[in-house]
């Protein structure tokens, strides 16, 4: 079975989110307002789960930030997933090393690790062109293109929203990705 096979000629799209903590207003705030409908929101971690899961060729994680607990967590992502290439694609890779064991580990799951951040080959400015998007994919049948990092406060505090593709509509973010690696430079 090839990943394309898996694409449904109708695509669903859903909301993802990461309420705050416990305490949070807006979260209690939420509950009232939706009331039921609140039950249909995809908690994020379970949306980059559900993504994992559906990669058969290629998973890809592209976030312009990782802390130890976020390269925690894309190693969870990495396990989960049966793709034999599973892709990182950071700001700075060199923000892995920060991140102490879990990006060690993380480093040994990802079959490629990428820098999209461009400087200036004669003194090492920073250009300005790198990116803020934040995608999580599974070959083209399946993405999330959201607001969160992999960061402990994206994991558990702040409030992150972003969207669910699957179906057709992913095949624009594996257009994306695929351009975005093709420049990008391996680290």
């Amino acid at each position: 079975m090839k990943a394309q096979d898996l694409v449904s000629p109708k695509g669903t799209t859903r909301l993802v989110v990461t309420l705050p903590g416990e305490q949070s207003r807006f979260g209690e705030a939420l509950k009232r307002h939706a009331g039921e409908a609140f039950t249909t929101l995809t908690d994020t971690h379970d949306a980059f789960t559900h993504i994992a899961r559906r990669a058969i060729d290629r998973f890809v994680i592209m976030v312009p930030f990782i802390d130890r607990a976020g390269a925690a967590w894309a190693a969870e992502l990495f396990e989960a997933t049966l793709a034999a290439q599973r892709l990182l694609i950071l700001r700075d890779a060199s923000q892995l090393a920060a991140c102490g064991q879990a990006g060690t580990h993380l480093r040994t799951l990802a079959t490629g690790v990428f820098d999209y951040c461009f400087t200036d080959g004669d003194n090492g400015a920073a250009l300005g062109e790198t990116f803020h998007a934040k995608v999580v994919m599974a070959d083209g049948v399946s993405a999330y293109v959201g607001s969160a990092n992999l960061l402990r406060r994206s994991r558990r505090s702040n409030l992150e929203c972003g969207m669910l593709v699957d179906g057709p509509g992913a095949l624009a973010v594996a257009m994306l990705v695929d351009t975005v690696l093709a420049i990008a430079r391996p680290s």
